[in-house]
């Protein structure tokens, strides 16, 4: 281990106990957006308004941990690909049984950006004449002004890396029902090295037939420790959640209704559909149908408004969801797609048995 990788585990204490309480450092409204907006496609085509959405799928303790589910014996493999390519990310999911009562829902989420230009070096800042050394008007300024031009040869490149690790358990406090979820992050940028840990904490309550969620995330605070000793908090947001379910006694069909709303005491986008000072809320919807529990058509819009829709389909041991992305009108930087693989241990062991006897 390096130098400046030592340098951050010697502070990991430091974040984990006084950072919370001392507020020193600095406070970020972006450093934990990787747990937010990389998931599988069935949580996204339904525009990531799943907080009270008990869905049969490991990524969904991303969203709320108490998603632990006994019965789930499916790993799944999640790719997207956003900006032509310049950005991918991956996600492994699955549960572990770690006791003989317990089991443990993960999540290892991975996210690269590659080939990042660095101009900070290459302004010729010799003025308005062009010429070094002239003092003339805008020489040295660092403002491209007319008659200067930039060095092609002075680019370089750098990437951007992201590795985080979610855990999710199930427990209870004074009988109350609650799901804890444990989060790890390993973020690199260029030569600088951070490393972050972070907690949330969720609930369903049921009443009627209508499940209520409620999620606090990055509590006390998130924080992440870079190599040159700058700490950056996370302020905690909550989340409440909505899920109306819908059964046909005539026909094998399933209806899904959800709705979310988010609240964050730092605004998180330009675009907050309810903003005042620092403090936002943004809302999300999504309606899943199921058609014998094989086929699921699925569309939504998440908190950024963009539209969101997707496709699953599942077999014995097997399935495949498909989730598309509108763009942002205002944006124009494209729509992107997401594709999840699950599988279960227990049906690649049959297959392979069944081959082998053969």
């Amino acid at each position: 281990m390096n130098l400046k990788k030592t340098t951050v585990f010697n502070y990991f204490f430091i974040l984990c106990t006084i950072s919370p309480l001392t507020g020193d450092g600095v406070w970020v409204n972006y450093g934990w957006e990787l747990f937010d907006h990389v998931t599988n496609a069935r949580i996204a085509a339904l525009g990531n308004a799943t907080t009270a959405y008990a869905m049969p799928t490991a990524a969904a303790a991303l969203v709320n941990p108490f998603f632990v589910f006994e019965s789930q014996n499916k790993v799944e493999l999640t790719h997207q690909s956003r900006f032509a390519g310049l950005i991918n990310s991956d996600i492994l999911s699955g549960q572990v049984m770690i006791q003989k009562k317990t089991r443990m829902g993960f999540n290892v989420l991975y996210e690269g950006i590659g080939s990042i230009p660095d101009t900070r070096e290459t302004l010729l800042d010799w003025g308005l004449d062009g010429v070094f050394g002239t003092q003339d008007a805008g020489e040295g300024n660092g403002i491209l002004d007319e008659g200067e031009r930039l060095d092609g040869d002075q680019v370089r490149y750098f990437s951007q890396q992201q590795v985080g690790i979610h855990g999710a358990f199930l427990g209870k406090i004074r009988g109350l029902s609650l799901g804890l979820g444990v989060k790890v992050l390993s973020y690199s940028l260029d030569t600088h090295y951070a490393l972050g840990l972070g907690m949330d904490l969720g609930m369903i309550k049921k009443i009627n037939n209508i499940d209520f969620g409620f999620v606090m995330r990055n509590i006390p605070s998130s924080g992440l420790i870079w190599d040159h000793g700058m700490i950056e908090t996370t302020t905690p947001s909550m989340a409440f959640g909505l899920h109306v379910p819908y059964s046909s006694e005539t026909l094998p069909l399933e209806m899904h209704t959800l709705m979310n709303v988010n609240f964050s005491g730092n605004t998180r986008h330009l675009e907050s559909q309810i903003r005042s000072g620092t403090i936002s809320l943004d809302s999300s919807f999504g309606v899943e149908a199921i058609v014998k529990k094989r086929l699921s058509f699925r569309f939504g819009k998440n908190q950024l408004g963009n539209m969101t829709g997707g496709l699953g389909v599942l077999w014995t041991g097997f399935g495949v969801d498909y989730a598309f992305l509108a763009s942002d009108l205002n944006s124009g930087l494209g729509n992107h797609h997401l594709l999840t693989l699950r599988i279960s241990p227990d049906w690649i062991r049959a297959f392979i048995l069944v081959d082998q006897e053969l």
